[in-house]
């Protein structure tokens, strides 16, 4: 059962940095619980699509020596990961870079390859219009890309890395005014996916770079703007979303949760309890493509964190 303890973690960590309040080494009298983690600003309809998966997992795990899952929402991944390296979590589903980032420090364990929405992977396109004279991405050299948000996978971190692959540098150029240094790529924030499109359709951008998630939706690249456009470069794809586990929680019970998430999918239950979560489809175990998708973000990750040149 998910215990009371649960909401007013929650209220507590939104209203404040994170505080010292243990639940995830807490000793229910039935066995240890278990936390599972969200990073949200919208807390109360988080809390309510999670506690069906910690039900399930409850139920799962509970010959194994798990009493109960609670679930633990923070408004940051800075607060999330200081609940992980002090033991307030124990399992959480994010991007493959923070993922990473905590298996560096030694913190979790990337246990499955977690296909959210139904996708195992995703990669970026950059695009530029139809009858622009940019031909490769040497030619964005003096340029101008429109880049969704710093804080995307897709919209940013893939693209960029794949400019700085080509040789190019890059500037983030606030005014749209001011000029582009020669042989920089001068780049700026749209803020959307749709907005990124609509700024290389318009020309006020030389090119945009999003998801192929996005490019193939109707809402973010409407048809009247996609036949504007044409697509200049495709990135390698990565993981879309990983399940990790804080590394320090037992073997048994890591190899027992590995079990009971990749069959999942198999059961009615385990079926909803997925769809509400995340609009999960499945998990599978982190090797042949998942591997190989997770290894390019790897790359990705080195390079955008500045531990590779």
């Amino acid at each position: 059962m998910i215990r009371f303890i649960t909401r007013i973690l929650i209220g507590v960590l939104l209203a404040a940095p994170f505080l010292p309040v243990s639940v995830s080494t807490a000793q229910a009298q039935d066995g240890v619980t278990l936390v599972i983690g969200r990073i949200t600003d919208s807390p109360d309809k988080h809390y309510k699509r999670m506690t069906q998966m910690a039900e399930y997992l409850a139920a799962e795990l509970a010959d194994f020596g798990v009493g109960g899952v609670d679930v633990l929402i923070t408004a940051t991944e800075e607060e999330m990961a200081e609940a992980l390296r002090r033991g307030r979590v124990d399992i959480l589903s994010e991007t493959p870079f923070l993922a990473l980032e905590l298996q560096e420090e030694g913190v979790v364990d990337i246990l499955m390859r977690e296909w959210k929405k139904g996708v195992p992977e995703y990669h970026s396109v950059i695009v530029v219009h139809k009858d622009s004279p940019v031909q490769s991405l040497a030619d964005l050299a003096g340029r101008r890309v429109s880049f969704e948000d710093a804080g995307s996978t897709s919209g940013y971190l893939l693209p960029r890395a794949a400019l700085e692959d080509a040789g190019l540098a890059l500037i983030e150029i606030a005014n749209p005014n001011r000029p582009v240094p020669a042989g920089r790529v001068g780049y700026r924030f749209s803020g959307s996916e749709s907005k990124v499109a609509a700024a290389v359709a318009d020309g006020t951008a030389d090119a945009g770079a999003y998801s192929n998630l996005d490019w193939d939706d109707e809402e973010s690249t409407p048809p009247e703007v996609k036949a504007r456009l044409r697509i200049l470069h495709e990135t390698k794809p990565v993981i879309r979303s990983t399940l990790m586990v804080r590394r320090s929680i037992p073997d048994e019970i890591k190899v027992r949760l590995a079990e009971v998430l990749e069959a999942m999918h198999e059961s009615e239950d385990g079926r909803a309890a997925m769809k509400k979560y995340a609009k999960v489809a499945k998990y599978d175990r982190i090797e042949g493509d998942a591997l190989r998708g997770l290894e390019e973000a790897r790359r990705i990750w080195l390079r955008v964190s500045g531990r590779q040149s």
